[in-house]
């Protein structure tokens, strides 16, 4: 299911470089957040997990901005944290890539299995991709 209310709060935002080098950075942005929201380590881990197939997706598939940078954010939404990293790309997945995992192209799959909700969808200046987690899901 997904939820599109607005978020309560900006957490934290950040620009990183579409550079799998940037991939450490990322990760621990997430990590930040999820500790300050008040996950556990097996949240925390699932989150991150997450949010790392989200970017890498975004510097392997995705298109940078005019400066060669993507954009992650997290904001706290009704109880939830959410995570999204938005490129300027375009990508258009189908329902059989959350649920099957292929040879390759498992990183929605993936996602799908460690967060509470993903969507996928354009933005106005390319593709966006949400990561949810319930502070009560596992």
């Amino acid at each position: 299911m997904i939820t599109t209310a607005a978020p309560t709060r900006v957490a934290r935002e950040l620009q990183l470089r579409a550079a799998p080098s940037e991939l450490v950075t990322a990760r621990r942005f997430v990590q930040g957040a999820a500790a300050r929201f008040g996950f556990d380590e097996k949240k925390s881990y699932a989150f991150t997990f997450a949010a790392n197939e989200a970017v890498t997706n975004a510097i392997e598939h995705g298109r940078p901005s005019p400066e060669g940078t993507i954009r992650l954010y997290v904001v706290e939404e009704n109880g939830a944290l959410v995570f999204y990293v938005e490129d300027y790309g375009t990508f258009a997945p189908d329902a059989a890539q959350l649920e099957v995992l292929p040879a390759r192209g498992r990183g929605l799959a993936f996602m799908a299995a460690m967060v509470d909700e993903v969507e996928v969808r354009q933005g106005q200046s390319g593709t966006v991709i949400r990561l949810c987690k319930h502070s009560g899901s596992s």
